[in-house]
């Protein structure tokens, strides 16, 4: 790894150049060239990036979400009824554990 001589940043490549690699400053942007050898005898890698028409792009569909059918209005008052009377219980037992 090398360091920035203005500043001492992190200095990481920004492309080739011939038999050369540029190294930029991620704080101040300061550049300097390394041949390859040095380039790898301090840890970096040079790799090219594959062209876009040898890439390929592949999809997965993991899953597709069940819906559930609608509830009627019949099931909506049936489970407001059930949560009001299990409100009405805890309220209860909240009043009657706290006059002890």
């Amino acid at each position: 790894m090398k360091f920035c001589p203005r500043c001492g940043g992190l200095m990481v490549p920004a492309g080739r150049e011939g038999d050369s690699v540029i190294l930029r400053c991620i704080r101040c942007g300061y550049t300097e060239k390394l041949s390859l050898e040095d380039a790898r005898r301090l840890g970096y890698v040079v790799a090219s990036e594959t062209p876009r028409e040898e890439r390929t792009i592949t999809t997965m569909k993991v899953s597709e979400a069940k819906r559930k059918p609608p509830k009627s209005l019949e099931e909506w008052e049936q489970e407001r009824e059930e949560y009001r009377e299990i409100l009405q219980e805890l309220l209860q037992e909240e009043l009657e554990g706290g006059e002890e």
